[in-house]
């Protein structure tokens, strides 16, 4: 077969065809047998339109739980943040100064971030982030003050 013989069998597969049956008298069919269903109210809905309603409905409460959790989790929140505020300047006011010579520069390093982020609070004290980073300064000052009596 060569390229002249496959391209009139090309042109002749672009003519119209026929359908083997009639494909209107079977829409027909179809359509009025949707409209003899709507006239019968008592079909019984199906039970794939259940799981869908049981389904959104499970998500609509799953939505409503999640905000109820984020609005009592940012009302419990700045109670909390006022405390650690509050405790936060009343703790570690005094600069501590290791005997240890290799403890030294880390405590002034912890003492100036712990004044930094004192500040910090005063202009957000409601800010989460910076309550963490606070309780971490403390945490890691009492560790350097263990170490300190641990070296003796």
């Amino acid at each position: 077969m060569n390229e002249f013989e496959w391209l009139r069998q090309m042109r002749d597969l672009n003519q119209p065809v026929a359908p083997r049956n009639d494909l209107w008298t079977r829409i027909d069919a179809a359509l009025d047998d949707d409209a003899s269903s709507e006239a019968t109210p008592s079909l019984p809905v199906p039970r794939a339109r259940h799981r869908r309603v049981w389904a959104l409905a499970a998500s609509v409460a799953a939505v409503v739980v999640l905000a109820g959790g984020i609005v009592w989790r940012m009302q419990v929140t700045p109670h909390n943040a006022t405390s650690v505020a509050a405790n936060s300047t009343n703790i570690n006011n005094a600069s501590w100064k290791p005997s240890d010579p290799r403890l030294t520069g880390a405590a002034l390093v912890l003492d100036a971030a712990r004044l930094e982020l004192q500040q910090a609070m005063q202009q957000a004290p409601d800010s989460p982030a910076l309550q963490r980073l606070l309780q971490r300064t403390h945490a890691q000052q009492n560790q350097l003050r263990e170490l300190e009596k641990q070296a003796g």
